[in-house]
């Protein structure tokens, strides 16, 4: 069962057990914000009516997805990346990634990122 609107830290396995639900609900938004780009880059720059409004669409997109990534506790960082508090740092995850390998220092963020198995 996965807790809505849970805060706290990560074990490794919890992080892991909700990233499923994670990568469906990443893949859905990234889609559909992939598409309203493809739209966007067809247009002419003079259509800023119809730009203004793909782009509102997009960010609304973004915020959505950060919504529902924060009501299951992660933390979404930039665009499609999403950590897990492990109470040391953060488990790291990016789409399409098929799995959490990596974390980070509290300090360090994503650029910092190194493979789970070089942690402890």
């Amino acid at each position: 069962m996965i807790t809505i609107n849970r805060r706290g830290v990560f074990s490794l396995e919890e992080a892991r057990r909700i990233l499923p639900v994670v990568r469906r609900i990443t893949l859905e938004f990234s889609a559909k914000v992939e598409l309203l780009i493809a739209r966007l880059e067809t247009l002419q720059l003079n259509q800023t009516d119809t730009i203004c409004a793909l782009e509102k669409q997009v960010n609304e997109l973004i915020q959505t997805w950060n919504d529902k990534i924060r009501k299951l506790g992660a933390d979404p960082r930039g665009l499609w990346v999403v950590d897990f508090n492990s109470g040391e740092g953060y488990y790291c995850w990016k789409h399409p990634e098929s799995d959490i390998l990596y974390w980070h220092s509290y300090d360090d963020g994503y650029t910092g990122r190194k493979p789970i198995a070089n942690h402890n």
